[in-house]
């Protein structure tokens, strides 16, 4: 028989794809790690054709990233690097 730590365990290490995380988070379920790596490569890649162009040289008509689920503009960046300040913050080290 389970007890409520193991279903609490279960529910926990379910996989990404599990219809309880589908359920529970009906806009992102679908972007797991490798969506937005390809998403990320793509905008890259975008960006680099336009480096070459006219446009680039007089700075404008810069390509829209592909819109991310969780992130209110595209200029967001997906794991973004955090001040140390902040960090000594979440961590608690203070001087």
């Amino acid at each position: 028989m389970l007890g409520w730590r193991d279903l609490r365990a279960i529910i926990k290490f379910l996989p990404a794809d599990s219809a309880l995380v589908r359920t529970a988070n009906p806009d992102t379920h679908r972007w797991q790690l490798d969506q937005f790596l390809l998403a990320d490569m793509a905008d890259h890649l975008r960006w680099l054709v336009w480096a070459k162009t006219e446009d680039a040289r007089q700075g404008r008509n810069r390509p829209a990233p592909i819109p991310r689920p969780g992130f209110e503009s595209g200029r967001e960046r997906f794991g973004s690097a955090m001040g140390v300040e902040e960090l000594n913050d979440i961590l608690g080290w203070t001087e």
